[in-house]
């Protein structure tokens, strides 16, 4: 869980630096490959997500006997 919650910190503000850089110079190859970056990373946080609901699933549901 921190990791899924450094990963999505870390993309809000790079989300945020990446629109100001656009607004102040433009788009250019960086920008969309940044751009690009930080949608891997949400896709990435949701895999995290998605894993830490089916663990909890399978804990909750688990046979102890």
């Amino acid at each position: 869980m921190v990791l899924a919650y450094l990963l999505i910190s870390a993309s809000s503000s790079a989300a945020t630096r990446v629109d100001d850089w656009q607004s102040n110079w433009g788009k250019d190859q960086f920008t969309e490959m940044a751009s690009a970056s930080i949608g891997m990373s949400f896709l990435a946080f949701a895999a995290f997500a998605l894993s830490s609901i089916v663990s909890g699933y399978n804990l909750c549901n688990r046979n102890l006997a």
